[in-house]
């Protein structure tokens, strides 16, 4: 029986590029397995894998030990173990000096021996030290300061122009029988010895400033104990005894660990001339050679009250490094009547009394400069250190040594030199206080006030303290 053809629609045809019906077989079977129970119960399974293993090596991380980087590997000491000293105590006593006072020149730090001559008696380590310069033509010096100063000296012998000369004495000898003759050298009295190349060696008729800040920061370090009387190398004396004022006020001492600076009052014997000229009223830094103190050694004072009748007198002038003419650091007529400790309110760059101080955490002199104890104080002073007058101990220059005098162009240099480091200075210490964050605190006020126009020439602003 016929049978008519099937509709168009319903007839199969090709596909699109031209294949056999057929072709999305694949894409079907895809989707099928996709869509099965076995897939999907692989795939739960593999992300709970994932999260058991992440949170097991999380909980082994925050609960396992410190990491060592290199479990085999053990660190060795570069020195014997069973040895009581560091690596360092294996290097020369030059390389160590040299990085010490790096701006010192090679043939100083290579001719320096700490210790060359070490006192019999071991101080104890908050005891007061004497850190002072001895010259080398004058070691009697030594004999004066044992006998105003009953505590451990701690002194700086510079050897700087030749022994041989005629004329010359040779300090070592000399230093060799006044330690064998004096009970009290031998007990209380440490030398560091410099010695100058030959090469190096000034004529003896030649007068070169000395390294004084070279000699002051020697001094203060290889002084053994926690405290240190820095004295002026000016031939300076101590007319009191100092210690036995720390002594008697534990609240002074206290002070002294935290970081205070305890200024001692300076004054000079008056000078007159042999024909009995009166004695002058000031300090005169043109004085002649020829003239000679109004008080011999014994009859320096010893006391306050001796002290103020000696200047009522006219015999003791006031030091212009402790009182001076432009700003009053320490005002005499007040320190003339007090008995307690006294802070000085308005410092002057150029204050270079003698100080007791700790021997370390605290800055070191600047060795740019051959003397200038004003130096020493002024970074000190702008570190955050206060200041406080001693009321009843002060020093006493006698007169008979002579300091040499700088040449005028020396002079200059040095002015100019210290200008350049008081602007330098303020900027070092703004710098460091605003880097830790402390430029606000109580411990920057000095650098706040004493810097004020330094600052403000270099464009900063500062705010009021």
């Amino acid at each position: 029986m016929y049978k008519s053809p099937a509709p168009a629609s319903l007839l199969p045809t090709a596909g699109a590029n031209g294949n056999r019906p057929g072709g999305g077989g694949s894409s079907s079977l895809v989707g099928r397995l996709i869509k099965s129970r076995a897939a999907k119960t692989v795939f739960i399974a593999y992300v709970g894998f994932c999260a058991i293993f992440t949170l097991k090596h999380l909980l082994t991380y925050e609960t396992a030990p410190e990491a060592i980087v290199y479990p085999h590997y053990e660190l060795e000491r570069t020195y014997d173990p069973e040895k009581p000293y560091s690596v360092v105590s294996e290097l020369s006593t030059s390389v160590i000096l040299s990085k010490m006072f790096a701006f010192s020149t090679p043939d100083i730090t290579d001719n320096i021996q700490p210790f060359f001559v070490r006192s019999e008696a071991s101080p104890r380590s908050d005891e007061i030290s004497l850190a002072t310069f001895i010259p080398q033509d004058d070691l009697s010096e030594l004999l004066r300061l044992v006998e105003h100063f009953p505590g451990p000296i701690s002194a700086v012998l510079h050897i700087d122009h030749p022994s041989d000369e005629p004329g010359a004495s040779n300090p070592i000898s000399r230093l060799s029988t006044m330690r064998a003759s004096n009970p009290k050298i031998r007990n209380q009295v440490d030398i560091h010895l410099i010695t100058t190349p030959q090469t190096h060696r000034r004529p003896l008729s030649t007068t070169i400033q000395q390294q004084s800040n070279l000699h002051r920061n020697l001094a203060r370090f290889f002084a053994r104990t926690d405290f240190v009387l820095l004295l002026d190398a000016d031939g300076s004396l101590p007319a009191t005894d100092i210690s036995k004022s720390f002594r008697d006020y534990p609240q002074w001492m206290e002070k002294l660990r935290t970081g205070n600076v305890f200024v001692v009052p300076g004054f000079n014997v008056s000078m007159t001339s042999d024909g009995g000229a009166p004695p002058s009223t000031l300090e005169d830094e043109e004085t002649p050679v020829d003239l000679v103190p109004v008080l011999s050694y014994n009859q320096l004072p010893r006391d306050k009250q001796t002290l103020l009748s000696h200047v009522h007198d006219g015999k003791v002038i006031l030091s212009e490094k402790t009182w001076k003419r432009t700003i009053r650091n320490v005002d005499f007529n007040t320190w003339a009547t007090q008995t307690r400790l006294s802070a000085i309110q308005n410092y002057d760059p150029y204050f270079g009394p003698s100080v007791v101080m700790r021997r370390d955490k605290m800055l070191w002199c600047p060795e740019r400069f051959g003397n200038n104890q004003a130096a020493c104080l002024f970074e000190l002073y702008l570190s955050g250190a206060d200041f406080w007058v001693l009321p009843n101990d002060f020093t006493i220059h006698s007169g008979e040594r002579k300091q040499p005098k700088a040449t005028e162009r020396e002079r200059t240099i040095n002015t100019r030199l210290y200008q350049k480091f008081h602007e330098e200075s303020c900027l070092k210490h703004a710098r460091a206080f605003y880097a830790a964050g402390e430029w606000d605190s109580d411990r920057a006020r000095h650098c706040r006030i004493s810097c004020q126009k330094v600052l403000a020439v270099w464009g900063l602003v500062i705010r009021q303290a």
